[in-house]
């Protein structure tokens, strides 16, 4: 019942109501944005978040798509405060939304983890014989609020300790609002 539409027009349409890819600055921080840099932001998204790099997005027919563009914009505006600038207006427009109000105010939380065996080897991943055998693991804590938004995440080694993560979870929340300033 959903209309066909291809993912990069479905987030250039959720920019047009959230303005969420204003929350990609330069590591620079200043205010200048390059020409067509929201066509790069969304070509970038697509790849990383379809797991699929950026040949699949790369066009040399545009110059927002280019290889040296994609690669620049890449290493200078896509960031974890960035993304976290990003999700926070995702989360506070999807806090106006009547039907989320009527699920909660947003203001309870709740986190939980995942636990995964990583095959692979990585700074992360620790052995944990009661949750992995003899296999290295992590556990991925999620922190979700009453309006059903995702307001942050954080992954840990696979330890017996990762409950201690959790605070720091909470702490580090990508945004949303506090109650103090809704309308």
């Amino acid at each position: 019942m959903l209309p066909r539409i291809d993912l990069p027009d479905l987030l250039f349409e959720v920019h047009s109501w959230t303005g969420f890819l204003d929350g990609f600055t330069h590591v620079s921080e200043g205010t200048c944005r390059m020409a067509g840099l929201d066509i790069s932001l969304v070509a970038l998204l697509v790849a990383e978040s379809c797991n699929i790099g950026l040949t699949p997005v790369i066009n040399p027919h545009y110059p927002q798509l280019t290889r040296s563009r994609l690669s620049h914009v890449d290493q200078n505006y896509l960031r974890g405060d960035t993304i976290a600038a990003a999700n926070a207006k995702l989360i506070d427009a999807q806090a106006r939304i009547p039907r989320a109000q009527s699920w909660g105010g947003g203001l309870l939380a709740s986190v939980d983890g995942l636990r995964f065996v990583v095959p692979a080897r990585t700074i992360n991943a620790a052995p944990s014989p009661k949750y992995y055998g003899y296999k290295r693991g992590i556990t991925w804590l999620n922190a979700v609020n009453d309006q059903v938004s995702g307001i942050g995440a954080m992954v840990v080694p696979g330890t017996p300790r990762d409950s201690l993560f959790i605070l720091d979870t909470l702490l580090n929340l990508d945004g949303g609002e506090t109650g103090d300033d809704r309308d």
